[in-house]
């Protein structure tokens, strides 16, 4: 039943998406089209999730309805604008329109097409690690999955009495997107797939951007697939990291940014994938105030164009921006409610006023940004050359692979050195102020924060593909970019840990999931998450303490159980009243710590079970409720 209600609630949104992108923008080609159509659907999914979240109501049944009265309300707007022939007819065209780009492909014999296949393989290997495997990425074990548990549990998404700062804070739109995927079928199964739709958003709007520099569909398309196909994007699709969603919504706010004429429908895709972007990751907030002076000149010169109409843009201005509001602003707000810091749990200096939080800035990121530490900007080159990458377990040096170190980034050197001397030097000059704009983040070292980058090299390249003009340089230069990305690809698969587990079984009875266990060294061991799934009843109280790291492996797969915080702050009698109070299944203590000596004087009521791996933690059984 479950899995039936998220898969017609799934197909409503994406019908509802789609619907809405044809009917608002019907003069758009075809991938703006698409690229529309995915931000609508994250807007709606997050307006569902967060609306019901910020007044308590997070429940199955009132998502399943609030989700079929906006997106049948949607769909059915998009029906009544346009009609049920055009719909019709913008769907057989889009059906086809893999057909179309294939024959092109064939037709131009584009060599680059290759990248195709990497990033099919990305699309394919991450949705069956998905679907097969429990998550088991570092971070999103240790707060990221918390976040999209919690809010399950508590019906909301305010902030949670935890030892993990991170937990708290955070934008979370990649975590309340996946509170739909969980939430629905009542499983974690799905919980990972967030990031999958982002990554073709991309690619998607790689390719538009190509496009717009003339590049042909294959090449487009190609190159597009690239960005997708890069080890620091294909390596996290299958994970509940931010990473590919916060890039490839940067990626698709500057698009939009930089259209010429910036009409109506660019500005709502602006604001509307900046306000997503905001929601997703700090660094979107950070990117929004950079862009803030181009934002107001582009929208200052479509005021002055619109003489007689400025009223109505000024209207449609508010509203496009409390859309933005809507979908960025919450974690802000909230976070300055509570602490007083937007940036929560970050101790940081900004604009002389020193902002208060549990962790320095330079814990979390590393490097402030700007490259305000010595040897930043070095480090960062180091990591794009390194001899090896490190793709494992998480995406960090050579996270472009050999593509841009030795094809991307001489191309957006040559590209940008001549911009200013191009006719088209409006969209010349923008992709170097793309790629500045991709690594002045923090840590800009580490790939995966810097998606922009690489994106920026590969619309360089359609260009300079066009300024050869001869195939006899036109055909090298594209085999060159296949080989480098599918070499790239096939050298950093050995990120997919998971997968040397997957097949027959050498032992029976031993799960595929056993086996990753037994291989990622800060999961639960088999016996633990079996015993985790067979003896947790429906509200079962899973209590833990500061000594707890790794915490997403504290709920079962459909979140049945309940899991609370409590520590031992130095009074005994406090403690044992607290744990009393919500009569716990399991306790987990630090080891060797004052509680869980508090529970070996209480031998027969707490029974230990096993230790926690990559953490101080241990788990103890509760034998008895009259303790």
């Amino acid at each position: 039943m479950g899995w039936t209600l998220w898969a017609l609630e799934s197909l409503l949104a994406v019908a509802a998406a789609w619907a809405l992108s044809t009917a608002l923008l019907r003069e758009r080609p075809t991938l703006e089209r698409w690229m529309g159509a995915l931000l609508f659907g994250a807007a709606s999914l997050l307006t569902c999730v967060q609306g019901l979240g910020l007044i308590g109501q997070l429940g199955r049944p009132q998502l399943a309805a609030v989700g079929l009265l906006l997106h049948g309300g949607l769909l059915a707007f998009a029906v009544r604008r346009v009609g049920r022939a055009e719909l019709r007819s913008r769907l057989r065209s889009d059906v086809g329109a893999p057909l179309r780009l294939l024959r092109d492909i064939r037709q131009r014999q584009e060599l680059a097409a290759w990248a195709l296949l990497p990033a099919a393989c990305a699309v394919i290997v991450s949705c069956s690690i998905i679907w097969h495997f429990p998550n088991w990425a570092w971070d999103v074990v240790w707060y990221h999955v918390p976040k999209t548990n919690y809010a399950v549990q508590t019906g909301s998404i305010s902030w949670v009495e935890t030892s993990v700062w991170y937990v708290n804070g955070y934008p979370e739109l990649t975590e309340l997107l996946s509170v739909w995927n969980v939430l629905l079928p009542r499983h974690t199964r799905l919980d990972d797939l967030s990031q999958v739709p982002f990554g073709v958003l991309g690619a998607l709007a790689v390719a538009a951007w190509c496009r717009r520099a003339s590049a042909s569909p294959a090449l487009s398309a190609s190159l597009g697939a690239m960005w997708l196909a890069l080890p620091a994007v294909a390596l996290q699709l299958h994970t509940s990291h931010a990473d590919a969603v916060a890039g490839s919504l940067f990626i698709t706010a500057f698009y939009f940014l930089t259209e010429r004429d910036w009409r109506l429908s660019a500005r709502t895709l602006t604001l509307l994938a900046m306000g997503l972007y905001a929601g997703t990751k700090v660094s979107g907030l950070f990117h929004l105030a950079l862009l803030s002076p181009l934002l107001l000149a582009r929208g200052a010169g479509v005021l002055w164009r619109a003489k007689g109409a400025r009223g109505r843009v000024l209207g449609q201005t508010a509203l496009a921006l409390l859309l933005l509001l809507w979908l960025g602003a919450p974690t802000y707000v909230e976070n300055v409610a509570r602490t007083g810091n937007p940036f929560w749990p970050a101790r940081m200096r900004v604009l002389g006023h020193q902002l208060e939080g549990p962790i320095r800035a330079e814990d979390i990121t590393g490097p402030p940004a700007f490259f305000g530490s010595p040897g930043a900007f070095r480090r960062m080159v180091e990591a794009w050359t390194a001899p090896e990458g490190m793709y494992w377990p998480d995406v960090r040096e050579r996270a472009f692979g050999w593509l841009f170190p030795y094809l991307l980034l001489p191309a957006l050197l040559w590209v940008s050195a001549f911009g200013v001397f191009s006719r088209e030097r409006f969209l010349r000059l923008s992709l170097p102020l793309l790629a500045g704009l991709s690594v002045l983040v923090p840590a800009a070292w580490w790939g995966r924060f810097t998606l922009g980058l690489p994106a920026a090299g590969l619309v360089a390249l359609a260009v300079l593909h066009r300024q050869l003009r001869t195939r006899y340089l036109q055909v090298p230069l594209s085999a060159a970019a296949a080989f480098l990305c599918v070499a790239s690809f096939a050298k950093a698969a050995v990120g997919y840990q998971v997968l040397p587990t997957m097949g027959r079984r050498a032992v029976a009875g031993l799960r595929d999931e056993d086996r990753v266990r037994a291989r990622m060294g800060w999961l639960w061991p088999p016996h633990a998450a079996r015993l985790r799934e067979e003896e947790l009843k429906p509200g079962d109280v899973v209590a833990y303490d500061s000594a707890t790291t790794f915490l997403g492996e504290y709920w079962t797969l459909d979140l049945r159980n309940r899991v609370e915080f409590v520590n031992h702050d130095g009074a005994d009698d406090v403690y044992l009243d607290k744990l009393r109070a919500l009569k716990p299944r399991w306790v987990s203590v630090g080891r060797d710590s004052p509680a869980e000596r508090l529970l070996l004087d209480r031998a027969p009521v707490f029974e230990r079970l096993f230790d926690c791996p990559s953490s101080g933690a241990v788990m103890y059984r509760v034998t008895r409720d009259d303790w």
